[in-house]
């Protein structure tokens, strides 16, 4: 059995909480299978369930179980909420629904959710000929949602009332929670249980109009390729599948979705195409239903994002005093930064600062003067095999790597981190989902994005007085999450100890360091195109 290095020992350690989450998932998932096919038989209607809202999540096959990520997540799974980075108001033309969510930072965030709002149960003009929008009488419901994340769990949870479509009907309470989770980049699974105690709604007189039962649905959607989405859902009571693929980005997305109901109450089988546009914050949804029992099949909605305040990247307000000095207005890399002694850790764990002449480090074979990324490092000051640790940490020198939380490149900057520095970088609806393409975000250029992250990261050192196991964190989990004095959060300190062990690892074994320094090089001369 060969045994690993320390770092790596390091690394998989790391990787354990996260592996218990997914043992966690998976048992829940089983736990309430086994619960709703125990009780399948039992349920009075298959029917009677809460009407499922939104023009989005219907036209993905209602598969939006395991992708939920606007104001309408509640109505489908209230996790979902966890991924909004900005303020998102939301109006469903065809259902009456307006749908406003809001994170708030170390928070969470939070959601409204108001159905059947039109006084005459159409949109505008109650008329035949009007092909939009169709939906009964008092058919209310009023959602309050929470979500926020737990490392890469989303969980989510609404409370709220509902009324049946009838004069007299009563409002009832409703409770429902779920999950949401990224497997990997290609892979992400969600669980919803609506109604947990079932809903009984009365009418004034005291007898029961409607009766909404539990439901349990499970989603998955696999992503082949950037601009490719596979949906899907299934749910155990009654028993329905529904899938859809989902093909471009944010700006805009087509699909095409199927449904499969395996009862008599409802068609076999059904179909649904539509599109989706989102502009600078504003989007239009369309979707076309194929149901021969539906008589109107047009559904629209439209919405808005505003507020970037969800702020989990690595902005800091250094960053934005730089970017104020900066007379020039010059879109590039500012290189007035001062340069802080960068500090080289010792056998005991403690940081001294060190000169520029202390971080030579000899490599065999080509001269160091002839490596682009060696003269990157020389003009920001940065220790080599510590530039190396920190590539090797975030992105493992791939140039297009995205991580969960958005960062991307080579330094896996943040957004709004690298507009701070310079960066043409869009606005994106959300920015795990960017665009790879280094001539619209200019963190997917490996010159510009290892020139930013050197540039962050000497911000980092001067503010923490030359502490690199600080600078390191907070480069991490964001400047908001460390303290001069300490002490380092525990995912920081992790990550601190994963870049050090690297560095030390490269300082000792120089055949390596180069090997990974020729794979920086092709990268960074492959956009220089030399």
């Amino acid at each position: 059995m060969k045994l690993g290095t320390k770092a790596e020992v390091k690394n998989q350690l790391s990787t354990l909480p996260y592996r218990k989450w997914c043992l966690l998932l998976v048992a829940t998932v089983f736990l309430l299978f086994t619960y709703f096919l125990g009780q399948k038989n039992t349920l009075s209607d298959p029917l009677d369930l809460r009407p499922e809202v939104g023009t989005r999540g219907i036209g993905l096959g209602g598969a939006f179980i395991g992708s939920a990520d606007d104001a309408t997540s509640p109505l489908w799974n209230p996790a979902g909420l966890a991924a909004l980075q900005h303020g998102n108001i939301i109006y469903d033309l065809s259902q009456g629904a307006v749908s406003f969510a809001y994170p708030i930072q170390s928070i969470g965030t939070f959601g409204i959710n108001f159905i059947d709002l039109n006084a005459n149960d159409r949109f505008l003009l109650k008329h035949a000929a009007n092909p939009i929008g169709s939906f009964e009488l008092g058919n209310n419901q009023a959602l309050f949602s929470y979500a926020r994340r737990l490392g890469s769990l989303q969980i989510g949870a609404s409370t709220g009332f509902s009324r049946a479509p009838y004069y007299g009907s009563l409002w009832a309470p409703n409770y429902d929670v779920g999950l949401l989770t990224e497997l990997n980049p290609h892979l992400a699974i969600g669980i919803r249980l609506r109604d947990i105690a079932g809903v009984n709604i009365r009418h004034t007189d005291g007898y029961v109009l409607q009766t909404f039962n539990q439901q349990l649905a499970i989603g998955a959607v696999f992503t082949p390729h950037p601009i490719i989405r596979w949906h899907n859902r299934f749910d155990i009571a009654p028993s329905h599948f529904g899938t859809s693929i989902e093909i471009g980005n944010k700006t805009i997305a087509a699909h095409v979705g199927s449904t499969f109901a395996f009862n008599d109450e409802l068609p076999f089988q059904s179909w649904r195409v539509g599109f989706s546009l989102n502009q600078s914050g504003k989007e239009f949804n369309y979707t076309y239903l194929n149901q021969e029992n539906l008589e109107h099949r047009h559904l629209i909605s439209i919405g808005m994002s505003f507020n970037g305040i969800q702020n989990t990247g690595y902005t800091s307000q250094a960053n934005k005093q730089e970017q104020k000095s900066n007379a020039t207005g010059s879109r590039t890399i500012a290189t007035s930064i001062p340069k802080p002694l960068i500090v080289i850790p010792e056998k005991n764990g403690a940081s001294t600062p060190t000169s520029e002449t202390q971080i030579e480090t000899e490599l065999p074979g080509q001269t160091k003067g002839e490596y682009l990324s060696v003269q990157i490092a020389t003009e920001y000051h940065i220790d080599l095999p510590l530039m190396l640790a920190i590539i090797y940490a975030e992105s493992n020198f791939n140039p297009l790597a995205v991580s969960k939380n958005g960062a991307a490149g080579l330094m896996q900057v943040m957004p709004a981190t690298a507009r701070d520095l310079g960066l043409k970088v869009p606005q994106y609806q959300d920015k795990r989902e960017p665009t790879l393409n280094a001539n619209i975000d200019e963190r997917f250029d490996p010159y510009k994005n290892l020139h930013a992250g050197l540039a962050y990261f000497k911000m980092l050192l001067e503010k923490y007085k030359g502490n690199l196991t600080l600078a390191l964190g907070a480069y991490n989990v964001g400047p908001g999450k460390v303290r001069i004095d300490g002490p380092l959060v525990s995912r920081g300190k992790q990550y601190a100890n994963k870049v050090r062990n690297r560095a030390r690892y490269y300082r000792e074994n120089t055949t390596q360091m180069e090997a990974d320094l020729k794979r920086l090089e092709a990268v960074l001369k492959s956009r220089e195109g030399i």
